[in-house]
This record gives C-alpha cells, structure tokens and sequence, in this order.
C-alpha cells in the first residue's frame, strides 16, 4: 500500500431495513454511526485506534462534528464512506468524512474534531503523546464551515429527559457518541415534526455516565439550538445548532 493511499479509507455501504427512518432514507443517527466506525477502523489500520491507545491508557474522544447533508440515501441504496485524517494540533486532531453514491454524487460531508484523554484522569493529553502523526495526515479539508460557538444569552426549555442505561456505553465507560444523535434526532421530531436536516454543528462537553439523568432542551429566543443538560451535575453533556432543509 502506499502513503497516500494509506491516509483514505473507504468502506462501501447498503441502506438496511434498521437504519432508515419513517420516511424512507438513512437516519442521521445511523449516518453518524457510519461515520464513528469509519474513523476507528481507519485509526486502528493507521496503528493509532484503541488497540494501541489502550495499552497506554489514552483513548480518543469526538469534541465536535459539523456534518452538510445534501441528501441522503434510501433504503436499498449503496454508498460508499471516504475518511482521512487532515490536521494535528497542539491537543486535538481533525477527521473529514464524504458520503458519495453509486454515481458520484455527494450525499454528505463532515469536518470533525478529536482529543485524546488519559483513560484513568478523564484529562485531555497532547497529540505528541501518540508520536509523530504528521506522516499519516493529509491536508486535504472537505468542509471550511467553522464551528459554531454557543451564544451563553439562550434561554432554554425542556423537551424531554432521558436516562444514560447500560446499552448506551461503550468500551471507554461513557455513552457512546452515537448515543447523543439518538436524543439529538429526537429533539428534531419534537420540535419539527421532520428529520430533513440540512446542516448539524454538533459540541460535545461532558461525558455522560451510567445512571447520569439528561434533560434535552430547545433554544426559545432563537430556533435550532437543542442542548442536553446533565441534572445531577448542573453541567451541559451537549449542544448543536441544526439547520432543516
């Protein structure tokens, strides 16, 4: 294989029956969850995935997400999913995503943001803990649209509340980050009757525990801002900003 070759992976992909939703195309849930496995596959083929991580107590955590949705694929339909890491910083590392199908055409592309922790003091370490990255990057960016920053004058009020259970946790004992788009799609119901979503910047800010209690709000001064906020601990676990199309 070669270098560059090794910076991408792709993974080729049909619409099942449990992905779709009521009317008839990818849930953004399952489109997320495609995402996340992409990007541990490729990190676990590029040598620095939870395999290796674990061994030295790190493991990576997603910050955030920004994800464009052109359309998105129904059920029976192939696509495929393209990854590649594209940028190193001080403490975090940048993923990209493309969702293309059969003929070409760009369903969907997503910018996202990673740090990694220490698995034993739950703090954020140094991308050179991980050695040199550099080589096994490509500078190609697949979406210039920055992250969004929350306006702290949003007033918000409670839609429904939610109970992190043990099917929501995965191998770094926190909810699985796949998990926060199930609440954040059901949000999108609430408030808008459709899950026709155009554009997500999605933040993630605490993790969330087994047994942790959420309540999931809506902005209501300005439309599209949903947040998760943890009870117990009086701290926010999530906020995005959705766009409808």
């Amino acid at each position: 294989m070669t270098q560059e070759k090794k910076h991408f992976l792709q993974e080729n992909h049909t619409v099942s029956w449990e992905d779709t939703t009521i009317d008839n195309h990818l849930s953004i849930t399952a489109l997320n969850r495609m995402l996340l496995q992409a990007a541990v596959n490729h990190a676990e083929h590029l040598g620095f995935g939870f395999t290796n991580t674990s061994k030295e107590d790190l493991s990576w955590v997603l910050l955030r997400i920004n994800l464009k949705i052109n359309k998105l694929p129904s059920w029976k339909e192939k696509f495929t999913v393209v990854t590649w890491p594209s940028r190193v910083k001080a403490i975090t590392a940048f993923r990209e995503f493309e969702v293309k199908g059969e003929q070409g055409e760009i369903f969907c592309v997503a910018t996202s943001e990673w740090s990694v922790i220490n698995l034993k003091t739950r703090r954020p370490q140094r991308m050179s803990i991980l050695g040199d990255l550099i080589d096994l990057f490509s500078e190609k960016a697949i979406l210039d649209t920055p992250f969004e920053k929350l306006d702290p004058k949003l007033e918000f009020e409670e839609l429904f509340s939610v109970k992190v259970r043990y099917s929501d946790m995965d191998m770094n004992g926190h909810a699985n980050a796949g998990k926060y788009f199930d609440w954040l799609s059901d949000a999108i119901y609430e408030v808008s009757g459709t899950n026709d979503v155009a554009f997500v910047s999605f933040n993630y800010f605490h993790e969330c525990l087994l047994g942790d209690t959420l309540i999931i709000e809506k902005s209501k001064n300005i439309p599209g801002f949903i947040r998760g906020f943890k009870t117990k601990e009086n701290k926010m676990a999530f906020w995005a900003k959705v766009e409808l199309r």
